[in-house]
């Protein structure tokens, strides 16, 4: 992607599902199954939600189709997206992925005083015609929000984080609008979080109108799959800026961080695997070719930033980081703690 604004938005091969990764999802559950949570519960150990200064945020995506709700850090996270459920154009909703997978999510979260929100949406193949049509009516709109509150009713989830990717500007820019206003006030009044993941910059920007900056809890700004090398330090700090110079408070802009590598898509686990000397570097040569990502030196640097300029990091996403002392969530927790 170049990073000039008018560049089009980017393809987000991350956020899509694949065979591989469905194959991935059903193992997790058959060997997870309706205990997943329950076998975490009986360890005897409780930890409770990072407590971070300020209000502080550290939100990590968890997709249906990787990773185990078990080995997630809960005590050095604030808040977790469940990632997808995707809507039909008519405002009805999708079954979810791996739906024991969310329950053991939100059980387990809760034990630990983590919040656990829905994302919906994704890139899912650059397709967004669903949210389209039914942000375009107001009788779908509003089936939309309806199905979305009993959702989140049903499994007793604290919010909804809507990523659709992406609205344009104007006439779905307007409508993107009144959908998030009709969703604020739905998820407000019962208490829920509303929140919104956000292309990085330019043009595509623009269909996320500065009203809706007043209808969100904050902005998830996904600060990847740009710069050059990939989601740099310089150019992320310049995405955080960009939201915040139209007009996004401080504290409702929280800055995104990969924990994978491009071109070659590595998650940062494997990068790790391969040498260990990795966690420390941006960019590592693995089979002949350079992967960039973002080593612990640079999301330890950008969480301090934000500290600073901001109200919080996110990453995508969770099954993609170690859980050992090279554990990128464990940098951002240390770092913004005064670590």
């Amino acid at each position: 992607m170049s990073t000039t604004a008018a560049a089009p938005a980017p393809a987000r091969p991350h956020r899509q599902r694949t065979p591989r990764l469905k194959l991935l999802a059903a193992a997790v559950a058959l060997t997870m199954g309706a205990t997943g949570g329950l076998i975490a519960l009986q360890s005897g150990e409780r930890s409770e939600a990072a407590v971070l200064p300020n209000g502080f945020k550290s939100v990590g995506y968890m997709p249906s189709w990787a990773g185990n709700v078990n080995t997630i850090q809960y005590n050095k996270l604030t808040h977790i997206n469940y990632a997808f459920i995707l809507p039909n154009a008519n405002g009805t909703l999708r079954p979810v992925e791996n739906a024991a997978k969310l329950r053991s999510l939100v059980s387990l979260g809760h034990a630990n005083n983590v919040r656990v929100s829905i994302a919906v949406g994704g890139w899912n193949g650059g397709n967004d015609s669903a949210f389209e049509s039914l942000a375009a009516n107001a009788t779908t709109r509003t089936a939309f929000v309806n199905n979305l509150v009993n959702f989140v009713n049903q499994y007793s989830l604290d919010g909804v984080d809507m990523d659709w990717e992406y609205p344009d500007p104007g006439t779905s820019g307007n409508n993107y609008r009144l959908m998030m206003q009709q969703l604020s006030t739905a998820m407000h009044s019962r208490g829920k979080l509303l929140t919104a993941a956000v292309v990085s910059e330019g043009g595509t920007a623009n269909g996320v109108q500065p009203a809706v900056f007043g209808y969100v809890d904050w902005l998830n700004i996904m600060a990847y799959d740009g710069g050059s090398p990939h989601a740099n330090y310089n150019w992320s700090v310049n995405s955080v800026n960009f939201w915040k110079s139209r007009g996004l408070p401080a504290s409702k802009t929280v800055m995104g961080v990969p924990f994978y590598s491009r071109p070659g898509y590595m998650t940062y686990t494997q990068l790790v695997a391969q040498n260990a000397a990795n966690a420390n570097r941006d960019c590592a040569t693995v089979n002949g070719a350079q992967q960039c990502y973002n080593g612990m030196a640079t999301v330890r640097n950008k969480t301090r930033y934000m500290m600073a300029n901001g109200g919080g990091m996110m990453n995508w996403e969770l099954s993609q980081d170690t859980n050992n002392a090279t554990s990128l969530v464990s940098v951002i927790y240390t770092a913004a703690t005064g670590g």
